[in-house]
């Protein structure tokens, strides 16, 4: 039975592979946050596209917060975060 499994697994390897990395992430935001959240709580943010256009904060707890890219408060954490990275 591993015989005619192993051609079956290479093949969804492939196409895992040729998809967009986007899209195969673990985790994606379907809803918005409209809360400001507490800079100083957030460690990091990934941007997104799919489903819809977002970014997803993480927090110091590892908790993962899904907000709309367009609020100014989201563009200055961005930032605060990214100098924090810099300063390492």
């Amino acid at each position: 039975a591993i015989k005619y499994l192993f051609p079956f697994h290479l093949s969804i390897f492939s196409l895992l592979g040729s998809a967009s990395s986007q899209s195969m992430r673990k985790f994606s935001c379907v809803t918005l946050s409209t809360k400001k959240l507490d800079v100083r709580n957030l460690v990091n943010y990934e941007r997104q596209q799919v489903p819809t256009e977002a970014i997803m904060f993480i927090t110091t707890k590892g908790i993962r917060i899904c907000v709309s890219p367009d609020q100014n408060w989201v563009q200055t954490a961005m930032k605060k975060i990214d100098g924090r990275r810099v300063a390492k």
